[in-house]
């Protein structure tokens, strides 16, 4: 690897197509909560007892005492943290990071969150809106009597211009997986009657008063097949007409998934749908079916991959999983995020990895003769920046 090649990645801004904002709280924050984002487990001891020894996260706290100019330790790390102004160390990690315009899932821990406008100015870029489409249903139950209400509701909210959307999402692989059924008669039926009856809970006068326990969904939680694919495909067909992308949860996630049900290859129903190939298609996290997801993306022109997440979790594996992904994937079609969420280092730490894998496998490249090293910073630039512009149709 160049030292020029690393240079040359380093200066390109990093657009996170798939973040979403940090936690809006005091600057202080106790060892647990800087462990937290480094496990997908909700059973507390993943991340008390054992996170600690991760290699991902023992690299975090190294790269993050260099740029804070303190000892490489957990505790020296989150001293100097803990004793900065909230704005100014977010806005250092941003620009520290190099980064770019940021697409935020802004349901995700709703109200516990920055606002989009608020983090923007927090971290002095562009945050653009992705509509999470099962979460907005759910948040739809009061005004929506009926499914059909509900359906009706999300089309609204995707084609209106006020809305801002840059693309949709949905986390389908968390709730039933990725198995997706084309309309039918038996399916509506099916989820008119789970709208219905999960919509009575949410709305229960005793909903509220319930406690929430570890692994117990939430009341009105849509986790029902016909349902969950009645909203999927409505929301494509909503999309089609914009060309608006539709992002998809694969794998690589919250404990709740059943990893047999997250194969990208299992969307084919979405895939051969035709008028869906007018929307772009983004599979995000993919591990550990990135070959898989890579193999899509030379199939079906529509479909782009992402390692959200998987980066920065696998740490000096990244080199690794990005090499496999590109066995396959044109590199037209390859996107890079960071899935930034609970707290700031997380989102910075994702694009170092990003850019130290992108170095390693495109240097490696340049080495073996495969092409020069233009080729690959023009190809970087492409993961980190270029893509995500063509396929939100954004202009930052």
């Amino acid at each position: 690897m160049t030292e020029g090649l690393r240079e040359g990645i380093g200066q390109v801004p990093f657009v996170d197509h798939h973040v979403h904002q940090p936690y809006k709280r005091a600057q202080a924050i106790g060892v647990e909560d800087f462990r937290r984002p480094f496990t997908e487990a909700s059973i507390p001891a993943a991340w008390t007892e054992n996170i600690q020894t991760l290699i991902g996260y023992q690299w975090m706290v190294r790269e993050l005492a260099r740029v804070l100019g303190c000892d490489a330790t957990e505790d020296a790390v989150l001293a100097v943290r803990n004793g900065m102004a909230v704005l100014r160390y977010h806005r250092l990690l941003a620009d520290a990071a190099n980064l770019g315009a940021c697409y935020a899932d802004d349901l995700f821990a709703a109200g516990q969150c920055y606002p989009i406008d608020v983090w923007s100015e927090v971290i002095g870029r562009p945050v653009e809106r992705v509509l999470r489409v099962e979460t907005f249903v759910e948040q739809g139950y009061a005004a929506c009597p009926t499914l059909d209400d509900a359906l009706h509701r999300l089309s609204r909210e995707i084609v209106s211009p006020a809305r801002r959307l840059v693309s949709l999402k949905s986390i389908a692989g968390y709730r039933t997986g990725l198995a997706f059924d084309p309309p039918s008669a038996t399916q509506h039926q099916q989820a008119v009657k789970a709208y219905s009856e999960l919509r009575g809970a949410a709305l229960s006068p005793h909903a509220a008063q319930r406690a929430p326990a570890v692994l117990s969904p939430s009341p009105g939680r849509i986790a029902d097949k016909a349902l969950v694919d009645t909203i999927v495909w409505s929301a494509l067909e909503a999309a089609v007409p914009l060309g608006l992308p539709m992002q998809f949860h694969v794998a690589f996630g919250d404990d709740d998934i059943i990893m047999a049900r997250n194969d990208p290859t299992l969307m084919r129903a979405l895939f051969a749908h035709a008028p869906f190939r007018a929307v772009p298609l983004v599979l995000l996290h993919c591990y550990p079916f990135h070959r898989q997801a890579g193999y899509l993306a030379s199939t079906y022109p529509n479909v782009c991959l992402d390692l959200g997440l998987t980066i920065p979790i696998v740490g000096p594996g990244a080199a690794a999983v990005l090499a496999e992904t590109l066995e396959l994937c044109p590199t037209r079609q390859l996107l890079a995020s960071t899935d930034g969420h609970m707290e700031p280092e997380f989102q910075w730490f994702g694009v170092h990895v990003w850019r130290w894998a992108l170095a390693r496998v495109l240097g490696q490249y340049v080495a073996w003769d495969i092409f020069d090293a233009d080729t690959a910073l023009t190809t970087a630039r492409a993961v980190l920046h270029d893509n995500a512009l063509r396929v939100y149709q954004t202009g930052n």
